[in-house]
């Protein structure tokens, strides 16, 4: 899955800053959909982002960052599964968060 995600758009990101990226949206995705460490990003989740639904058994299948318009912007896009609040399992779902840089720091961004 993670060959077909990088052959998918060409890489457009230093290497260093794309796994930084990657992994830094692993981090928030995962917080996303669990509500486990998102006091860590309170401009991300704000109060209107109340975390409702709670999955279990996450993980990222694959991902990849590129740039979203401009050298401070970048979109990461992954593959993830987990089990979601009624118990379903699924594997192959997708979702995607935007980042933008702030000196040297990148943070998510709705």
């Amino acid at each position: 899955m993670q060959r077909t995600l990088d052959h998918a758009i060409p890489a457009d990101l230093p290497t260093a800053t794309a796994k930084r990226l990657t992994a830094l949206c692993r981090a928030v995705w995962t917080a996303e959909v669990t509500g486990a460490g998102r006091q860590r990003w309170p401009r991300y989740f704000t109060a209107d982002a109340a975390a409702d639904a709670r999955y279990t058994r996450v993980r990222i299948q694959a991902a990849i960052a590129r740039r979203d318009g401009s050298a401070s912007r970048a979109v990461v896009r992954l593959v993830w599964a987990g089990t979601d609040p009624s118990g379903t399992y699924l594997d192959g779902r997708t979702a995607t968060v935007h980042f933008t840089r702030e000196g040297e720091t990148w943070n998510p961004a709705r």
